[in-house]
């Protein structure tokens, strides 16, 4: 079975967000990645959607207050 790799950028423009936004996430484990080297992610397109789904009706956001990010759900 063949697995649709998506880089930050592509999976940023699929959600329509920052890809700063999507490698915080990653970070953070909200969304789920793969490090396919010291410096490069991947995300697998199922579990993006996966992702969309299970978040349906939520928020998540990034914001600055005082130079901390703090997240919203």
């Amino acid at each position: 079975m063949d697995q649709v790799l998506m880089t930050a950028k592509e999976v940023a423009n699929f959600l329509k967000v920052s890809p700063s936004a999507i490698f915080k996430w990653a970070k953070k484990g909200i969304i789920p990645s793969y490090r396919i080297h010291e410096k490069c992610l991947r995300f697998k397109k199922s579990d993006i959607e996966t992702f969309v789904e299970e978040g349906k009706g939520r928020e998540l956001t990034y914001r600055c207050r005082k130079r901390k990010w703090f997240k919203t759900y």
